[in-house]
């Protein structure tokens, strides 16, 4: 199908979609109609990409943490509209009415600027940047020494989370800890590194050997109780070695790396439950499911409490960063997750348990308009980003912030956990080292 074709088509579905959502107030066919457009979304947008492209990965998390309980209730394991984070009620008719309605909105104006991106962009996702030998024998042998010294200090944290429990990671008790002065600012010269080394185009087997060693130190960070840590970094790693090196994964091997997620996942959610050796917890697809799906309620809550909920920015708040919980983080930051949190069970806030942000329910509270804007400016940016990340040094040094959070925004904040924080230490050190690193050899030669 010709792109041109493919938008004129969409535009037609997108209208039909709206009509028959304006006139269908039944809960179980809006259900079926909603799983049916995120389908055809996926579909289309695979006619043009491959499986692991950003936009289509960042389709699948949306699904898993949006759509799941919805699949749930369709096969009658739990009733859509159960609010059963820190709360136990139903959500009214009207609020599911309109959670369905705003989820069909995102997949069609999301799936509408992924259209637009198309249609004015060359579809080239290559990684064009040329090797630096200098650049990579500088990355690999700080990123040796400092990943070594990181895990150090993760140990020592691990220890605190077996005292504390997995809430400490939210509460900021972590940052209370004395940490031996040799790894006070490891994780950050680390980071640092592995940036150098990825704009540095290595060869295949040097960024499988050196990819493996900072995937073996984010799973020891995520075991503070943070799947995320883990998950979107392996998920990175896995768009960066299909893009720099054209490997063609099938959907087969998607199923299968689902499958690793999904016990990943679950083990992690037992250990910080204190049942690391059961597996209760991984019983069933269902339970799974269940449990991903919990961000379906953060705009559930969103829509139930808006007129509880300060009107704020809180969709910016991601460029900034976050604090953590407590009165401090009310009064000072715009965080959805903690106003949620804290309106719907004030103690839990207090230690350190939360729901989470998504990035619908913080468009949502811009309005309809400004919605649907944010909705489609995302779609196409995740296109326009692929397609240029792979020329430009600037642009490959934020993938390892962007290309995460575009996979976890579904379940947090849109501009993710600190934007601006991020490009001081990890575009503008690493260009000032680079630069530092050109200029050296200059000298000597």
């Amino acid at each position: 199908m010709k792109k041109s074709d493919a938008l004129i088509l969409h535009i037609f579905v997108l209208l039909i979609s709206i009509l028959i959502y304006s006139i269908n107030f039944d809960i179980k066919f809006r259900e079926i109609y909603l799983l049916l457009i995120y389908v055809y979304t996926i579909f289309t947008a695979h006619l043009f990409l491959d499986v692991m492209n950003a936009y289509l990965v960042f389709l699948y998390t949306l699904g898993l943490f949006n759509f799941s309980r919805i699949i749930l209730d369709l096969l009658n394991y739990e009733r859509i509209g159960w609010a059963t984070k820190f709360a136990n009620y139903y959500f009214s008719i009207g609020v599911i009415n309109e959670l369905l309605y705003v989820f069909l909105l995102t997949l069609l104006f999301v799936h509408l600027g992924f259209y637009i991106a198309i249609n004015t962009n060359k579809l080239d996702f290559n990684i064009e940047l040329k090797r630096n030998e200098l650049y990579l024998a500088f990355a690999k042998g700080i990123f040796i020494i400092f990943s070594f010294i990181l895990a150090i200090k993760l140990f020592i944290q691990f220890k605190a989370i077996l005292s504390y429990g997995y809430t400490a990671y939210y509460t900021g008790v972590l940052s209370n800890i004395e940490y031996p002065s040799y790894t006070y600012g490891s994780g950050t010269i680390m980071t640092i590194a592995f940036v150098i080394f990825l704009v540095s185009a290595p060869n295949k087997k040097e960024f499988i050997i050196y990819s493996t060693l900072f995937l073996l130190v984010k799973l020891l960070d995520s075991l503070k109780g943070a799947r995320a840590i883990f998950l979107t970094q392996f998920l990175f790693i896995l768009w960066y070695y299909t893009k720099a090196y054209k490997v063609k994964i099938k959907y087969m091997d998607m199923f299968k790396i689902f499958g690793f997620i999904m016990v990943f996942s679950q083990i992690l959610v037992s250990f910080r439950e204190k049942k690391l050796f059961s597996l209760k917890l991984i019983s069933s697809l269902e339970n799974f499911f269940f449990s991903q799906g919990v961000s379906y309620l953060v705009l559930g809550y969103t829509i139930d409490l808006k007129e509880k909920i300060e009107n704020k920015l809180y969709i910016i708040q991601g460029i900034f960063g976050f604090k953590a919980q407590g009165q401090e983080a009310l009064n000072t930051t715009n965080s959805l997750a903690d106003v949620l949190t804290n309106i719907l069970d004030p103690i839990a806030y207090k230690k350190g348990e939360g729901i989470g942000s998504n990035f619908i329910a913080e468009s949502y509270l811009l309005g309809y308009l400004a919605m649907i804007i944010v909705f489609i400016l995302l779609g196409y940016f995740i296109i326009y980003y692929e397609i240029k990340v792979g020329k430009n040094k600037i642009l490959l040094l934020l993938a390892s912030y962007i290309v995460p959070n575009l996979f976890y925004i579904p379940r947090g904040s849109l501009f993710g956990g600190g934007l601006l924080k991020y490009i001081a230490f990890y575009v503008i050190v690493p260009l000032v080292i680079m630069k530092g690193l050109d200029l050296w050899k200059k000298y000597l030669n």
